[in-house]
């Protein structure tokens, strides 16, 4: 059997498998949920303020921002993110540009900013979860291994076919965004100006010497090139676990736990530095696009990528060595 053959059987089993399916259907779901709420939350400001004026709008959210960046309740990085928003928000006003242009573009733009932290690791963490354990839990890993195939290359075929599939997730991701919102704000949005080189400090310093705007097809080509370089880390991550544990339902809670507390600490933690070590807290990377503070201090751009990828290799490499030496026919 070829290795070209491995990996479509690895494909055609997940793709048959109803997990992969529900994942889909949860995430269509999800998607025209956050739609019709946003449509609604839209509607009820204009409706509040009395007038569909954006820039009255927009002139009211920095005004709340600015109360809340007093609070004393407000911890460092949460008053970095505030400042963040409020010289964002400055700076469209002052060049005439509307953040609230409706849009299927817009909504993509803002599910991928949003969703790359948590929701959709989760995703492709129930995927990549059931990759090596099932075959365990099975029984079928001792079948698979007598075909005369090595187990380092029926490994490969499981981590590339892996690959493809949450390939195939992030373009069900970006067509259904943008097929689902389209019926509640219109298909348009592609040309519309995208502010970058915003560069904010975990202190709350605010440069916008080097700011520039990008049309919005351009900068969703860059979001989602991130986007899926933080969904390989997380599938990659996934897959060590799903290699070292044997069953399933242990592989997603230990994923699971990880991407929770992974929030959690760029929440709540921004104090421990050593926490920027941890991959998960890593997955903002769009965030760096557009100008938001990183979660601790000390990160940067290049650092997240780094940290992602030697992660990721270290993960690839311990899902071999174990494989390969695991006995499985006892």
């Amino acid at each position: 059997m070829t290795f070209l053959n491995l990996i479509a059987n690895e494909v055609n089993k997940m793709l048959r498998k109803r997990r992969f399916q529900v994942v889909l259907l949860i995430l269509c779901a999800l998607i025209a949920v956050f739609s019709y709420a946003e449509k609604q939350a839209a509607t009820a400001v204009m409706h509040q303020l009395g007038t569909s004026d954006w820039h009255a709008r927009l002139q009211q959210e920095i005004s709340s921002e600015a109360n809340f960046l007093n609070s004393p309740f407000a911890s460092s990085a949460e008053k970095a993110g505030i400042q963040a928003t409020i010289s964002e928000g400055q700076y469209e006003l002052a060049h005439n540009i509307n953040p609230y242009a409706p849009g299927a573009a817009s909504f993509m733009k803002t599910f991928m900013d949003e969703g790359i932290t948590l929701l959709i690791p989760m995703f492709v963490m129930v995927i990549a979860s059931d990759m090596v354990s099932s075959e365990f839990s099975s029984g079928t890993v001792k079948m698979l291994l007598t075909r005369g195939v090595s187990r380092g290359k029926v490994l490969a075929s499981k981590l590339v076919a892996l690959f493809l599939l949450v390939a195939m997730l992030l373009g069900a991701a970006a067509v259904a965004s943008y097929a689902i919102s389209g019926l509640f704000f219109g298909y348009q949005g592609w040309d519309l100006p995208v502010l970058m080189g915003f560069h904010t400090t975990s202190t709350g310093y605010v440069d916008i010497g080097h700011v520039f705007t990008i049309p919005q097809w351009q900068y969703l080509l860059m979001t989602f090139g991130l986007g899926f370089f933080v969904c390989l880390s997380i599938a990659s991550l996934s897959f060590m676990v799903s290699t070292l544990v044997q069953s399933t339902a242990s592989s997603m809670g230990i994923m699971m736990a990880a991407l929770i507390a992974g929030t959690l600490l760029s929440a709540l933690a921004t104090s421990w530095t050593a926490a920027k070590y941890l991959p998960v807290v890593n997955l903002q990377l769009s965030g760096y696009l557009n100008g938001s503070p990183p979660p601790i201090s000390g990160m940067t751009f290049a650092f997240s990528v780094e940290d992602l990828t030697v992660w990721s290799i270290a993960a690839i490499v311990v899902s071999f060595v174990v494989f390969v030496r695991r006995d499985v026919m006892g």
